[in-house]
C-alpha cells in the first residue's frame, strides 16, 4: 500500500510540474508583438517560425539549432547569431523563401549567451525579432546525467519526507 502512495505522489509531482511555454518581451528591443498559438507555432507577423525556437529566452545543452518556419514566397530572411562583447565573431545566415513558403535555417552555437536576430524583408517591409539561447556546458548535461536517483520505493518515509527527497 505504501508503495502505491509513492507512486501517486510521484505521478503527481511529475504531471503537475510542466513548464510554461510563452513569450516575454525584452526592453530595448526591436522585436513586434509575439504570439504563440495553440499548435506552437511563433507567429511574428511576416513569418511564422514552427520549430527551432519557442520563446524569447531558451537554455540548451545542444551545440546546434535549426529554425524553420513559413513565408511569403520571395521574402528575405537573415539569421545573425552573435554573443554580447564578441560581434566581431557574429555569423550571418540568409536566404530567400521559395515558392514552398517554406524556410530552415540550421545555425551554429556556442556556450554562453547567443543572440538571435531574425530579419525579415520583404518589398519596403522589413521586421527584426531577437531572441537568446543560453547554451551550458557539456559538462554539466554529463553531470545532470550521472545523478542517480534515489529508490524511494524500498525506504521507510512518510509522504513528506518522499517529496523532499523527489525534489532534492
Amino acid at each position: 500500500m505504501r508503495k502505491f502512495l509513492y507512486i501517486g505522489i510521484f505521478a503527481l509531482v511529475m504531471f503537475f510540474s510542466t513548464a510554461e511555454v510563452r513569450a516575454n518581451s525584452l526592453e530595448n528591443d526591436p522585436v513586434s508583438s509575439v504570439n504563440i498559438e495553440k499548435s506552437g507555432i511563433l507567429d511574428l507577423d511576416m513569418i511564422k517560425i514552427t520549430a527551432g525556437i519557442t520563446k524569447k529566452h531558451e537554455v540548451t545543452f545542444d551545440r546546434y539549432r535549426n529554425i524553420s518556419g513559413e513565408a511569403d514566397k520571395g521574402m528575405v530572411i537573415t539569421f545573425v547569431v552573435y554573443q554580447e562583447g564578441k560581434k566581431d565573431n557574429a555569423k550571418i545566415y540568409t536566404q530567400v523563401v521559395g515558392a514552398s513558403g517554406l524556410f530552415s535555417q540550421l545555425i551554429e552555437l556556442k556556450e554562453g549567451n547567443n543572440y538571435i536576430i531574425i530579419v525579415a524583408k520583404q518589398y519596403e517591409q522589413e521586421k527584426a525579432f531577437k531572441f537568446r539561447i543560453d547554451c551550458k556546458d557539456t559538462t554539466i548535461k554529463k553531470e545532470l546525467e550521472e545523478i542517480k536517483i534515489i529508490n524511494i520505493l524500498d525506504t521507510a518515509v512518510d509522504g513528506k519526507n518522499a517529496l523532499e527527497t523527489l525534489v532534492k
